[in-house]
């Protein structure tokens, strides 16, 4: 066992659980298995930086709760987590590689939050969908209309549905009453990050509803028009949810036109792309397209896009601002402060549907991004696809969770 134990990169939400609070721990890699810890427990673990010894750990213990902590109880803890692979250790890197290789050699992309964000089964997945349609704070049921033309793009959460479903029918309805697209270009947040700007993958999205095929010919093209290797950081797509929420979207919504237009389900493929941070751009004030990978692989996708004569729509799986304790932040959050947010936000999203790239980069840059936007790489990124389209804001939202005292927002918008 490493007496200088290591935690990896996860989230801690608090919840409460027979009147008890505990901290959920959860895995953005899903690698780790979802764990419910004491705050006790969480206190120690928050000190497993690699630098501590196991007595360094006792003392800190000693001051802040004036007891003991035995090492045989530490040992057996750090054990417990090592054993579901949240400390960075050579049996977690071990199942990494053998988890990596093997999502490699699989054909298909299985979906990684089927039976917690939505059900397998696929009557109550359409049920969960269309609720968020006919709920209070959605646009109502899409009816599909010859004379909607398909939007060139849409921006959508990627929050869960059970916090973001209005909001992700707001986005999708303009498309769902269109005759739709052929190819769909994805862009979404690489929560995990990644070696370089940009991550491909050629593997088709399984969800409840059926599977959504990637456009090998077009990603395979991306790949030779640009220097790096976009494969590199593949297995991120094992995980990452900012995609495959829109691929469900998506596959459903072809289905409710097929049956309200009483056609066949239109054909249609996508190119899944991850976008990992442009905060080191920011933090430099440097534009992200002067960056050479940046600008390579925008200039290229312009150019393929460019040359396509299928009908082709963006979709921009994105979340807003992180504000609060579960995301470091040391003030409580007030009404006051997310008015504040919801103003600041309000500017970014002019800067958006504007098209106005320097402008989205400096309403970021010019606190540092303090309110940590996690869509700020790919929507930057679709301000540079996007040409000579009007860009219209539908809906704003706020999801507030007083367990962690934390808020996520997030925009749907179209682009015609």
């Amino acid at each position: 066992m490493d007496l200088l134990p290591r935690l990896r990169p996860i989230e801690a939400i608090p919840f409460q659980q027979d009147g008890k609070t505990l901290i959920y721990l959860k895995d953005p890699l899903n690698l780790a298995t979802p764990l419910g810890v004491s705050p006790v427990g969480y206190f120690i673990m928050s000190h497993f930086d690699g630098r501590r010894s196991l007595v360094d750990i006792q003392e800190i213990y000693a001051k802040q709760f004036g007891t003991l902590l035995l090492s045989d109880e530490l040992r057996q803890f750090i054990a417990m987590l090592d054993q579901h692979y949240y400390l960075l250790s050579e049996r977690f890197l071990s199942y990494q590689r053998s988890v990596v290789e093997e999502f490699r050699r699989q054909p298909t992309r299985a979906p990684a939050h089927v039976g917690g964000v939505y059900p397998q089964d696929p009557i109550g997945l359409k049920a969960q969908l269309d609720g968020y349609f006919l709920s209070p704070s959605g646009p109502g049921l899409p009816k599909p209309d010859p004379n909607t033309s398909t939007p060139k793009a849409i921006v959508a959460p990627h929050i869960d549905f059970h916090r973001g479903g209005p909001a992700y029918a707001w986005a999708y309805k303009k498309l769902a009453e269109s005759d739709g697209a052929d190819l769909y270009i994805l862009l979404g947040t690489s929560h995990c990050g990644g070696e370089k700007p940009f991550i491909l993958t050629l593997k088709d999205f399984q969800t409840p509803l059926g599977t959504v095929e990637t456009d090998k010919q077009f990603v395979n093209s991306l790949q030779e028009k640009c220097n790096d290797d976009l494969f590199a950081d593949e297995y991120l797509h094992r995980g990452e949810h900012s995609l495959e929420f829109q691929v469900v979207f998506l596959k459903y919504i072809a289905q409710g036109r097929a049956e309200l237009t009483g056609q066949t389900e239109r054909p249609f493929k996508i190119v899944p792309i991850l976008v990992s941070s442009f905060h080191a751009m920011m933090i430099n004030q440097t534009p992200p397209e002067q960056n050479i990978a940046v600008g390579n692989f925008l200039n290229a996708l312009k150019d393929l896009v460019a040359k396509e004569t299928r009908r082709v729509c963006f979709i921009a799986g994105v979340d807003l601002a992180h504000v609060g304790a579960q995301f470091g932040d040391r003030e409580p959050i007030t009404d006051e402060f997310l008015k504040w947010v919801e103003a600041e936000d309000q500017r970014l999203i002019d800067r958006l549907t504007a098209r106005d790239a320097l402008g989205f980069f400096k309403e970021i840059a010019k606190d540092q991004d303090k309110r940590r936007i996690c869509g700020f790489s790919p929507l930057y990124s679709l301000i540079h696809l996007l040409d000579g389209s009007q860009g219209r804001h539908l809906k704003y939202s706020q999801a507030f969770t007083p367990e962690t005292g934390s808020a996520v927002t997030f925009t749907s918008m179209v682009f015609e």
